[in-house]
């Protein structure tokens, strides 16, 4: 995926400044920044949930290269701040209208992730009356459905236990691992470190990242 020269305008505010930079699949990449920085902007830019005021985003793949939009949201994973899970039905009812969409096998889908993120204790509640941590469990598994080929994630280990966000880690290094292009925003420094990867960072509205792989943009005035 390739962001090149995006700009945002919220509000008459820049949020970001002609932020550029290369992430490539069979990777993670985690966002740092502080509060406000755009890390949440950014993200949803990079999944075609906003469009951008300027610039543009590109997702490569083998066959073609996709403009930003419904096209990339069609080949993308997602968990947001706002979790979007619906409340009145059952852990197993939100994935599986997720795998309806997505075009998978509802119980193929609940089957892969449910033990993964010990979810089968939760395959019949209703979300309504989950803890938080529960919820995040469920709104991941969603996200996972139809192994979409770039996972956008921010802050996954809201809500977790410890021996969730292992799990999690566990589930995103082993995707990485098979190709998958996984982006993470976070603020959590102990996930952040179990979960290695590249680290990159929002300052003054730019991308910034020390590793040679990455596009380094320094910030301007």
């Amino acid at each position: 995926m390739e962001v090149s020269g995006v700009v945002k305008v919220l509000g008459g505010a820049r949020v970001l400044r002609g932020a550029r930079g290369s992430f490539v699949g069979g990777r993670i990449h985690v966002l740092e920044g502080a509060n406000g920085s755009g890390k949440s902007t950014l993200l949803g830019i990079l999944g075609g949930r906003a469009r951008a005021t300027t610039g543009t985003v590109k997702l490569r793949r083998q066959d073609k290269v996709l403009a930003q939009g419904a096209e990339t949201r069609a080949h993308a994973g997602w968990l947001g701040h706002d979790l979007g899970l619906y409340g009145d039905l059952t852990a197993i009812e939100n994935v599986g209208l997720h795998a309806h969409i997505r075009g998978a096998k509802v119980e193929d889908a609940w089957s892969r992730w449910s033990t993964a993120l010990n979810l089968e204790p939760l395959r019949d509640r209703r979300v309504r009356v989950m803890s938080r941590g529960q919820r995040q469990r469920v709104a991941l598994a969603r996200a996972l459905v139809g192994a979409p080929e770039v996972l956008l994630l921010d802050e996954p280990s809201t809500g977790l236990d410890g021996g969730a966000v292992d799990r999690l880690v566990e589930v995103l290094q082993g995707l990485s691992s098979a190709g998958t292009l996984v982006f993470v925003v976070t603020h959590d420094v102990p996930f952040r470190d179990k979960l290695g990867g590249q680290r990159w960072r929002l300052v003054q509205g730019q991308l910034q990242t020390d590793e040679p792989d990455g596009e380094v943009s320094a910030p301007s005035g």
